[in-house]
C-alpha cells in the first residue's frame, strides 16, 4: 500500500477538481428539477417565442436583438422543466471551459473560471418575485449565450499577429455584434485588448495600440449605431441586451449579477498572465483553486431564492391555470401540514421563555420576537384557496377550516398582486374585462408572452368576441408547446353552443351576471374582488355569485353585510343544511348581537359553541397572539377562532 505525501494529496486533489464542475453541474440541475420546477414553468409562461416572420423581425428592433432571440428560443423548452434546465446546466458548463480555454488558465487556477458561472447563476435563481416583472423574456439563457459570444473578438485576435488585424477585426466585431449582441460585444472588445495586454510575447505597441482602441470602440460604437435605432434612451446603450425590469427599484439588483460576471471576465483576462505562470503544484495554487470552489458554492447557495411560500403560490398557479381545482386545494394543505411540526416546536420553545420572564412587557416582547416563526400563508395563496373551493363548491365549509394569514412577500418590494395573479383571479371570478386590462398592461410593461395571450383568449371566448379569441389563438398556433391548447380552442370555435359547457367558461360565466365595466382597482386585487362581490346586488344574481358574496362577507368579518349576503343565499341556493361555517358564524354573530338565531342550527353546532364558551372561560386570554397558537389546535377549524384570532390580515 503506498504512503500519502502531501505531494501526493496534491496530484490527487488537483486530480479530481477538474470533475468539481461536472459534478455542480449535475447538482444543480437536480435541484432545478426536483425544487425549481413550478419557477421554470413560470419563467417560460413569462416568455414567448412564434415561428412567425414578423416576430423575429421585430426581434431586432434593439441591439442584442439576435441574442435575445435566440435566448427566447430556448426559454420555451422550460416548458419541459427537466429538458430546459439541462439545456441550461449544460450551457453553463460549456462557458467554463470555454473560459478555461480561450484565456489559457492553467488547470491549477481553473476554479477561478467558475466565479463568473456562478455569478450567472445567482443572476437568474436570485430573482424571486422580479420574475413577474421583467422585461427582457429572455433573460434565462440570454446572459449565458452572451456571456459565451463575449469571448469570440479574443479567440479571433489571437490568431493574427498584425497588430492592424486585431484592431480591425475589434472594430467589426463592435459593430456588427453590438447591433447583434449588446452590451457583451462591447465586453469582449475589453477581454481581448487587457487578454493581449498581459501577455509577454505582444510587443509593448500592439498593448497600447490595443487597449487605446478598445476603449475608443466600447465609447464611440454605441454613439455611432444609436441613431439607427428609434426604440430605446442612449444612455441605455451600454446595458443594450442586459436583463432588466419594469420597476425602477429592481433594475439595479437584477442586473448586477450578471454584469458583475463580465467584470470578472475582464479581470481574468487581465490576470492571466499572472494566472499562466503560477505551478499546478504549488500549495498556494490549490488552496487558492479550492477557496474558489468553496466560495462559488457557498455564493450560489446564500443568494439562491429559497422562500417556500414563493414556491407555493407557484405550485398554485400552475394549478388554477390548469383548472385543476382540487390540486390546488391538496398543494395549499400540504404546505400547512408539513409545517405542524415546527410551528409545535417553536411553540414549545415560546412557551419555556415565557416562562421564565418577569414582567409583561418581557412576554410581550417574546411574543413579537416568535410570531414569525410560525408558519402563514399569504394572501395569494389564501385567494387561489378560496377560489379551488368556490369551484368545487366547498368554500363555505371549509375556507374557514383551513389555516389563514397574510405573510409578507420575501422580496426587495412588495410586488403588487394585480402583477402576480390578477389575470388569474379576475377570469376566474367572471371580472374578464379586469383580466383583459390586466393583459394588456402587461403586455406593455413587459411584453407579450405565452401568459397574456393565453388569458385574452379565453377572455375573449367568454364575452364572445370570437374575433378576437382568433387572433389570440393564431398567435398561440405558432408556439412550439401551445398549440394542442389552441387547437381545442379552435374546435370550441366550430361549435361555439359548446363553450359554456367546457372549462374553464362553464365554471366562469356564472359569475358574469353583472355589467362588466372596465375599472380601475388601484393595483388591489383582492380590494377589489371583494368590493365587486359586496356590492350593489346584481338583478340576475346566480347561486355561485351568492356563494362567493356570502364567503367574503365573513372573510371581512362585517356582521350586517353577512345578514345581507345570507338572504341573497339561501334564497338562491339549494340545500339540505346551512354550511357548517355559515351555521357557525350565524350563532356566533347571534349572540353577539344579543338576539335569537333566525336559522334552524345541527346541534353539534350549538354543541361546540357552548364548548367553546366554556374553553373562553376556563382559559382566559391574556393577549391574543399569545393565546393564538392553543386556540388554534383546539378550535382552528372553526369560524369561531377566525373570527376572534384572525385579524389585522393586509393585503397588497
Amino acid at each position: 500500500m503506498s504512503q500519502v505525501t502531501p505531494t501526493n494529496l496534491k496530484q490527487l486533489t488537483g486530480r479530481y477538481l477538474k470533475y468539481l464542475p461536472v459534478l455542480l453541474a449535475l447538482i444543480i440541475w437536480f435541484v432545478l428539477i426536483l425544487k425549481e420546477q413550478y419557477y421554470l414553468r413560470k419563467v417560460e409562461d413569462l416568455s414567448l417565442f412564434l415561428f412567425d416572420r414578423q416576430f423575429i423581425l421585430d426581434s431586432f428592433r434593439n441591439p442584442g436583438g439576435f441574442l435575445g432571440l435566440v435566448g427566447a428560443f430556448l426559454t420555451q423548452f422550460l416548458h419541459i422543466p427537466w429538458l430546459g434546465s439541462l439545456i441550461w446546466v449544460a450551457l453553463l458548463l460549456l462557458a467554463y471551459h470555454i473560459t478555461v480555454k480561450s484565456l489559457s488558465i492553467p488547470a491549477a487556477m481553473a476554479p477561478l473560471a467558475m466565479i463568473p458561472i456562478a455569478l450567472l447563476v445567482i443572476g437568474n435563481m436570485s430573482l424571486g418575485y422580479g420574475v413577474f416583472i421583467m422585461r427582457e423574456q429572455d433573460h434565462f439563457f440570454s446572459p449565458v449565450l452572451g456571456y459565451m459570444v463575449s469571448l469570440i473578438p479574443l479567440v479571433a485576435t489571437r490568431r493574427f499577429n498584425a497588430t492592424w488585424g486585431k484592431i480591425c477585426i475589434l472594430t467589426v466585431w463592435a459593430i456588427a455584434g453590438f447591433m447583434a449582441f449588446g452590451t457583451y460585444s462591447l465586453t469582449g472588445v475589453l477581454v481581448a485588448a487587457f487578454y493581449t495586454m498581459m501577455q509577454n510575447d505582444s510587443p509593448g505597441k500592439v498593448k497600447i495600440a490595443m487597449v487605446i482602441s478598445a476603449i475608443a470602440l466600447v465609447i464611440i460604437v454605441p454613439l455611432v449605431i444609436y441613431p439607427a435605432y428609434t426604440s430605446y434612451r442612449l444612455v441605455d446603450s451600454w446595458t443594450a441586451g442586459l436583463p432588466t425590469s419594469s420597476e425602477d427599484e429592481w433594475i439595479r439588483p437584477v442586473r448586477t449579477p450578471f454584469q458583475l460576471a463580465l467584470l470578472c471576465q475582464i479581470l481574468l483576462a487581465w490576470l492571466s498572465g499572472l494566472l499562466s505562470r503560477m505551478k499546478s503544484s504549488d500549495a498556494k495554487t490549490l488552496f487558492i483553486g479550492c477557496s474558489a470552489y468553496i466560495a462559488v458554492i457557498a455564493a450560489v447557495w446564500g443568494f439562491w431564492f429559497k422562500d417556500e411560500l414563493f414556491h407555493t403560490e407557484l405550485a398554485m398557479s400552475h394549478a388554477v391555470d390548469n383548472c385543476d381545482w382540487g390540486r390546488t386545494v391538496s398543494i395549499f394543505r400540504d404546505a400547512v401540514k408539513s409545517h405542524e411540526k415546527s410551528d409545535a416546536r417553536t411553540y414549545a420553545a415560546r412557551t419555556r421563555k415565557i416562562a421564565s420572564a418577569h414582567s409583561d412587557d418581557e412576554i410581550a416582547d417574546i411574543v413579537d420576537k416568535y410570531k414569525n416563526r410560525f408558519y402563514e400563508p399569504t394572501r395569494t395563496m389564501i385567494l387561489y384557496r378560496d377560489l379551488a373551493l368556490l369551484k368545487t363548491n366547498r368554500a363555505l365549509d371549509e375556507s374557514f377550516s383551513m389555516k389563514n394569514g397574510s405573510r409578507l412577500q420575501k422580496s426587495r418590494t412588495q410586488l403588487s398582486m394585480a402583477l402576480q395573479s390578477g389575470k388569474q383571479l379576475y377570469l376566474h371570478y367572471g371580472l374578464v374585462n379586469m383580466c383583459y386590462r390586466w393583459c394588456l398592461e402587461d403586455a406593455v410593461e413587459q411584453g407579450w408572452s405565452n401568459s397574456t395571450i393565453k388569458y385574452i383568449t379565453m377572455h375573449a371566448m367568454t364575452i364572445g368576441d370570437y374575433s378576437l379569441a382568433r387572433k389570440s389563438i393564431n398567435k398561440l398556433e405558432k408556439t412550439l408547446f401551445y398549440r394542442k391548447w389552441a387547437d381545442s380552442q379552435l374546435a370550441l370555435l366550430s361549435d361555439t353552443a359548446s363553450i359554456s359547457s367546457n372549462e374553464p367558461y362553464k365554471s366562469i360565466l356564472p359569475y358574469m351576471c353583472f355589467e362588466d365595466m372596465m375599472s380601475n382597482d388601484l393595483m388591489k386585487s383582492e380590494t377589489f374582488i371583494i368590493n365587486h362581490f359586496l356590492g350593489p346586488q346584481p338583478s340576475a344574481a346566480t347561486p355561485e355569485y351568492d356563494r362567493a358574496a356570502l364567503l367574503f362577507a365573513m372573510h371581512i368579518q362585517d356582521i350586517r353585510r353577512f345578514w345581507e349576503r345570507l338572504l341573497y343565499y339561501v334564497d338562491s341556493n339549494d340545500f339540505k343544511s346551512l354550511p357548517r361555517s355559515v351555521q357557525e358564524a350565524a350563532i356566533l354573530y347571534s349572540s353577539l348581537e344579543k338576539r335569537n338565531n333566525p336559522l334552524p342550527l345541527d346541534d353539534r353546532i350549538k354543541e361546540s359553541y357552548d364548548a367553546f364558551n366554556r374553553y373562553v372561560q376556563s382559559h382566559p386570554i391574556r393577549s391574543m397572539k399569545e393565546s393564538d397558537y392553543t386556540y388554534c389546535q383546539k378550535y382552528g377549524k372553526t369560524f369561531y377562532y377566525f373570527y376572534y384570532f384572525v385579524r389585522d390580515l393586509q393585503t397588497y
